[in-house]
C-alpha cells in the first residue's frame, strides 16, 4: 500500500514543522505533501522548505482557495510528478497521531471495497472525546436548529439526534455518516471516482459534502473508535476570521451545500436568509459578552 499525506499550512508553521518531522519517520507513510495556502508571512513558507527531503515536499499554492482548494492543490501536484498512491491522509498540521493508529486504519480500509474513508476518534489537547469527532449529515431540518442560538436552546434534542451517542462510539468499528476532516484517510481510486474535495466552498461544510458524494455512490465512512488522534486546534484558517466574517462564510457555505446537495426550494432558502439575519441580531449581544467574560 502506498500512502501520501497532505498537509495544508496556513500561518501554523510551528505546528507543521513539529507534525511532519514526527511522520516523516513513520514506514508506512511514502510521501508528505505541505501545502502552504497562501500563509500571510512570508517567513512561513521559507521555514517549511526547510523540511524537504527525498520524502517531503513543500510547496506553496496559487491562491488561498480554502481546504478543500489547498489540499486538491497537493493531490494534483503528485499528478504532476506522475506518482501514484493507494490512500491519501488528508490532515491538519495541529494534531498528534501514532504510526500504530494509522497503520490499524489502513488494515481496516483495505479489507472492505466498499469503504471510502476513515478515521481514529478525535480527541482534544486534554485526551477527552470531541463530540463532534463525527456526526449525521445535516438535513434542511438539522441546520434550521443550528442557525441561532435561540433554536439551538429550543431544540437541543433535535440537535443532539445529529450526533452519536456515547453508546455508539463503543463500538470499535461505528459506520458513520460525517466524518471530521481533521484527520482522515481516503482510498485514491474513490477520491478519483468523487472528482476530488468540492473547491466551491472556502470553509465549512467540507466534510458534510465529502460524506453526501459518498453516500451518493454507496461508500460507507468509519469511525476506528479503538484508535485515537489528537486535534490541538492551535491555528486555524477559522480562527483568523473575526465572529462576522466567520458568520458570513459559513452561512455562503451553507447556501452552496444545501442547494447543490440537498436541492433545497425558494420557500426553505428564505427560511435560512431570514434565520441568517435573526443570528446577526444575537451575535450583537453575544459578542460584547463573549468580550467581558474573556477579561
Amino acid at each position: 500500500m502506498k500512502v501520501a499525506v497532505i498537509i495544508v499550512n496556513y500561518n501554523d508553521a510551528e505546528d507543521t514543522l513539529k507534525y511532519v518531522k514526527t511522520i516523516t519517520e513513520y514506514k508506512t507513510i511514502d510521501r508528505i505533501v505541505v501545502v502552504d495556502n497562501k500563509s500571510t508571512t512570508t517567513e512561513a513558507f521559507e521555514k517549511l522548505k526547510d523540511l524537504e527531503s527525498s520524502k517531503v515536499k513543500v510547496i506553496e499554492s496559487d491562491k488561498n482557495g480554502g481546504y478543500d482548494y489547498g489540499n486538491n492543490f497537493g493531490i494534483k501536484y503528485l499528478d504532476s510528478l506522475n506518482e501514484k498512491y493507494d490512500y491519501y491522509i488528508i490532515s491538519n498540521p495541529d494534531i498528534e497521531v501514532s504510526e500504530d493508529a494509522i497503520k490499524h486504519c489502513l488494515d481496516v480500509i483495505s479489507s472492505d471495497d466498499k469503504i471510502g474513508v476513515i478515521s481514529p476518534r478525535m480527541l482534544n489537547k486534554e485526551r477527552n472525546p470531541i463530540r463532534r469527532s463525527s456526526w449525521k449529515i445535516r438535513t434542511f431540518g438539522l441546520d434550521v436548529v443550528h442557525s441561532t442560538r435561540l433554536l439551538e436552546l429550543l431544540f437541543y434534542k433535535v440537535l443532539r439526534n445529529g450526533e452519536y451517542s456515547n453508546k455508539e462510539y463503543e463500538i470499535e468499528e461505528l459506520e458513520v455518516e460525517a466524518i471530521s476532516g481533521a484527520f482522515f484517510i481516503i482510498k485514491a481510486n474513490i477520491l478519483r471516482e468523487i472528482e476530488l474535495l468540492d473547491e466551491n466552498v472556502f470553509l465549512f461544510y467540507e466534510e458534510d459534502i465529502l460524506a453526501q458524494k459518498l453516500r451518493d455512490r454507496n461508500y460507507k465512512t468509519i469511525s476506528l473508535n479503538s484508535e485515537h488522534f489528537i486535534h490541538y486546534e492551535s491555528q486555524t484558517i477559522g480562527k483568523s476570521l473575526s465572529y462576522y466574517r466567520k458568520m458570513k462564510q459559513m452561512f455562503k457555505s451553507k447556501m452552496y451545500y444545501h442547494k447543490t446537495y440537498n436541492k433545497i426550494n425558494l420557500l426553505q432558502s428564505f427560511v435560512f436568509h431570514i434565520l441568517n439575519i435573526f443570528r446577526k441580531i444575537e451575535l450583537l449581544i453575544e459578542i460584547p459578552i463573549r468580550k467581558i467574560l474573556k477579561k
